[in-house]
């Protein structure tokens, strides 16, 4: 899937940071509300949006505080001023620029999971239409393609209804635990997780993209063939290579290139890319 960004005479910018506001936040705050906001821009154009749900967040680098979208903002009115910060308790330590504050749903989901792996700095959970279809039809996960080598291994968490309760805090971080970056929410979604947002956006890509080939080739109403099921040992040994391609910086070149189109056509993303 390649992004297609629409032409516009006057789009709305990311960096909308004004230098009061990045006196209050400093610079590294600053960077990450360029990030997020840049995510959720990427979001909408790759169609992985749903409305005004779903969330993305990211940790203030330094704090246990994390930023989220503003609940009523569509995600191509996403900006870095207008994120909310919050604690893991729920509590708004700023709310930004816009006059909306954030979804329950969304603090719960994400607070269990910032709470219990310390190794995922950034979160993706998304509905898109091949996510939904797979987590509605597929009970496990098998490796089919090249992208599987990025998602492995999958982690899944059941559906009990629309998520506001702290009870189930608990068991998500019970089913979500390390190394696992990739979540398969049944009857709902995708999430991801890294340890910076590019990384979890390079997840989310791939994931998104094997559920995708799910839909393509069938296999949301029968069993992936056997013999087209990638073998445990290619995976392994996949997954070291990839590994030692990216190490530590994964997903950063991907993020970096979409940035560049983010900014060439005038979205201003505030991004230090290359």
């Amino acid at each position: 899937m390649s992004l297609r960004l629409p032409w516009s005479r006057n789009p709305l910018k990311i960096n909308d940071i004004t230098s009061s506001l990045k006196k209050v936040w400093g610079t590294q705050e600053s960077e990450a509300r360029c990030k997020l906001a840049t995510a959720y821009r990427l979001t909408h154009f790759f169609g992985w949006d749903d409305l005004i749900y779903g969330h993305l967040t990211l940790k203030v680098p330094g704090t246990q505080h994390i930023l989220i979208n503003p609940f009523g903002l569509h995600y191509n009115e996403v900006t870095a001023s207008s994120l909310v910060k919050i604690d893991l308790a729920g509590n708004v330590i700023d709310k930004g620029t816009s006059n909306f504050s954030f979804q329950r749903t969304g603090y719960v989901i994400h607070s269990a999971i910032h709470e219990s792996r310390s190794d995922l700095n950034a979160l993706m959970h998304i509905h898109s239409r091949a996510g939904v279809g797979v987590a509605c039809s597929v009970d496990k996960m098998v490796p089919m393609c090249q992208h599987s080598v990025f998602i492995e291994p999958v982690s899944y968490h059941p559906f009990r209804g629309i998520v506001t309760q702290e009870s189930e805090k608990i068991e998500l971080a019970e089913n979500f635990i390390a190394p696992s970056k990739c979540l398969l929410m049944k009857n709902h979604g995708l999430l991801t997780g890294g340890a910076t947002i590019e990384e979890a956006f390079s997840r989310m890509y791939n994931f998104h993209t094997v559920c995708q080939a799910y839909v393509d080739a069938g296999y949301t109403h029968r069993p992936v063939p056997p013999e087209k099921i990638l073998s445990k040992d290619i995976i392994e040994m996949s997954v070291k290579a990839a590994a030692s391609m990216d190490g530590e910086d994964f997903g950063m070149m991907d993020f970096a290139a979409l940035a560049r189109q983010l900014d060439s056509a005038g979205y201003e993303t505030g991004y230090a890319h290359p």
